[in-house]
């Protein structure tokens, strides 16, 4: 059984305070995307990653990857995340798993992503690694005049997980779930909010696996300062 990754890394670092590519915005000296590749070489399950860029950026993102001794095949990302999913399953070949990666997530330990394709080689579908959610969620209702939100309904947190990436996917079903809903991919208000949602909507189960602290998803300064304290400890 042959294992691809697509690693999503198109996203600009607006809401970080920088311009251009968040996946090439340094953490312990390395951009995102090499920590990403790097997780993904050493989990030993992956046998080729496919990663998108924003298109102005595929050969600066070639040459990083080179430069770190990384082989990847990089194409131009769309203009939503699901958009450019979508362009990294064409050009990831005919695997028979397809790991589905955010290059936020640059911390990722290898062993994540092993338990994520244990699982589909176990005969799932669908993978997705979660976490339990430790605050309290309260659904909330539309903003009042006076700035204040009414809460409609506190949510059982025990139910609830909060979810993760890779996911991992039998690659005819992502396909097909990509294929049903391309037409919703171009505009961000109508995009699928993750790859999950879309094989549940075409009616296949998802399963989960346990995530990992460390995959923290960096969008924000905070979360780069986090990430940084977290790899100077793994290091």
């Amino acid at each position: 059984m042959s294992v691809a990754a697509v690693i999503a890394g198109a996203g600009n670092g607006t809401r970080l305070g920088l311009d251009g590519p968040k996946a090439l915005i340094k953490l312990a000296g390395e951009p995102l995307i090499v920590h990403a590749v790097r997780s993904m070489a050493e989990s030993g399950v992956v046998d080729r990653c496919v990663v998108t860029a924003p298109t102005e950026s595929v050969q600066l993102f070639e040459e990083t990857l080179e430069r770190a001794g990384f082989e990847a095949t990089v194409v131009a990302g769309g203009t939503t995340r699901q958009a450019s999913v979508a362009a990294g399953l064409d050009a990831a070949g005919t695997a028979n798993f397809v790991l589905i990666h955010d290059a936020a997530r640059a911390l990722t330990p290898p062993g994540l992503i092993r338990r994520v394709v244990e699982a589909l080689e176990a005969g799932h579908a669908a993978v997705v690694p979660a976490l339990p959610v430790v605050d309290t969620i309260k659904l909330v209702g539309e903003r009042a005049t006076d700035g204040t939100e009414p809460v409609l309904e506190t949510l059982d947190r025990t139910s609830l997980r909060g979810m993760q990436t890779p996911q991992g996917f039998d690659m005819a079903a992502v396909r097909e779930a990509h294929v049903r809903f391309a037409a919703d991919a171009a505009e961000e208000a109508s995009s699928a909010p993750d790859d999950a949602f879309l094989v549940e909507a075409v009616g296949y189960p998802v399963a989960l696996v346990e995530g990992s602290e460390l995959a923290l998803k960096i969008t924000r300064p905070l979360d780069l300062r986090i990430a940084e304290l977290l790899a100077a400890n793994e290091g």
